[in-house]
């Protein structure tokens, strides 16, 4: 049954791919509204508009408003006094085969400039050499480790486990390999006063081309792609990672839900649905491992979005009553999210279609759009210390578009045959 399976969900990726690739195609070829005819004094000039010309100068349009709203978020100085001392945070640091990591989020939390701060590190019980690390990391001072009995194999259910076992005001969750700048926590828990939820930006290391390819994608798709969300509703990212929150607000959304892959995703819909009031700071971000291979990229984005497929089946399942508006646009959001990532690769049948007739100028806008904002947010990056080196891959920074697609377009395809809801581990230095 698994071999049918198998061979059902290849057939299928092959067939929707090149599927949305000929549609992308055709729907490019589509001349719009005719010939347009310019009449000068001797010169009569006819234009046909084909839609694969709209379509990238949209895309160009879009990422170009997108980037620069991005880019002043990051430049415009908004952060708050830090408040250094106060109400305790229990930064919890969920660990899964990650003992060769786990020293960089610990050391950096303890080296954090907010004092009233306790450690907690919390590890499954069929991983002896995370356990065996967090009981030598736990011998310094605001350290513990916990054995995650009570709810084991995810995330989440770590997360939960140590929220139970804890009293203070404020939670924050890290990811083992994460490297915590000293100034988030002071900066984060000062924002709390106004708000529910402050979600920390993460940079993923770009110290090699897949990790340089993980680093743009992050700027492109996850932080530029959101802008305009940002601006014209009140959905944001509430993660699992670099997030800092009060303990009332996981007792309104209930938590992680264990059930979840991205857990993470999920709970900012719930967020979202519940009213809480979350804050991004885009200021001090962490330092994050990337995917080191492409086997590991492409195993770990498929799982995330595996994850957003199953978050939109919740949301729209649960989108009832409809009175309730945030069900609709919460649904509306994710589907958006999915079937836009599932539909990027249509992008690349576009160039195929401005080339076929003679108009590759038309590949210009959005490649220097695309180029041109990931390659502003890196110098940035690399001005405040975020990144060690300029680089270079901000030149192939586009073909992540149509890799990402078809990570989506896989997700959905395993998703519709059946998901076994594996947690996907990759390779992580020391």
């Amino acid at each position: 049954m698994k071999l049918i399976r198998r061979w059902l969900d290849r057939i299928s990726f092959v067939g929707v791919t090149s599927g949305v690739f000929a549609w992308g195609f055709v729907q490019g070829n589509v001349a719009l509204g005719g010939t347009i005819r310019f009449e000068f004094a001797f010169v009569v000039l006819a234009v046909v508009l084909l839609q694969a010309v709209i379509s990238s100068l949209i895309f160009t349009g879009f990422i170009g408003v997108s980037g620069v709203t991005f880019l002043w978020s990051l430049l415009r100085d908004t952060d708050p006094e830090p408040v250094y001392a106060g109400d305790t945070v229990t930064a919890i640091v969920p660990v899964y085969r990650d003992a060769t990591v786990l020293d960089r989020s610990v050391e950096s939390l303890l080296a954090s400039e907010y004092e009233d701060l306790e450690v907690l590190i919390v590890t499954e019980e069929d991983d002896e050499r995370s356990r065996e690390r967090a009981r030598e990391l736990a011998t310094r001072e605001g350290v513990a480790a916990l054995v995650n009995t009570r709810y084991p194999g995810s995330k989440a259910g770590a997360v939960s486990y140590a929220v139970e076992e804890t009293d203070s005001e404020y939670v924050a969750v890290f990811d083992a390999d994460e490297v915590v700048d000293p100034q988030f926590l002071p900066e984060a828990v000062a924002r709390l006063r106004d708000c529910d939820v402050v979600q920390g930006r993460t940079v993923p290391q770009p110290d090699g081309l897949v990790e340089e390819l993980a680093y743009y994608e992050s700027v492109l798709l996850s932080y530029v792609g959101r802008r305009l969300l940002y601006v014209f509703t009140e959905f944001r990212m509430a993660a699992s990672r670099a997030v800092v929150m009060r303990r009332s607000s996981l007792s309104i959304t209930g938590g992680y839900d264990t059930e979840m892959l991205t857990e993470d995703f999920d709970f900012a819909y719930t967020c979202y649905k519940k009213h809480l009031d979350v804050e991004e700071q885009l200021g001090h971000p962490s330092r994050i491992e990337s995917a080191h291979s492409l086997r590991d990229w492409w195993g770990q984005r498929k799982r995330w979005m595996t994850g957003y497929v199953q978050v939109l089946h919740k949301l729209v399942a649960n989108a009832r009553p409809i009175r309730k508006l945030r069900n609709l646009t919460s649904a509306a959001i994710c589907a958006g999210t999915v079937v836009g990532s599932f539909l990027l690769l249509t992008i690349l049948s576009k160039f195929v279609v401005l080339f076929l007739v003679g108009m590759e100028a038309y590949f210009l806008p959005p490649l220097v759009a695309v180029i041109g904002v990931t390659a502003a947010v890196r110098f940035h990056d690399w001005r405040v210390g975020s990144v060690d080196r300029l680089g270079w891959a901000w030149l192939v920074v586009p073909v992540i578009v149509p890799l990402y697609s078809l990570t989506a377009i896989k997700a959905v395809i395993e998703y519709a045959y059946g998901w076994d809801g594996d947690w996907y581990s990759v390779e992580k230095g020391s």
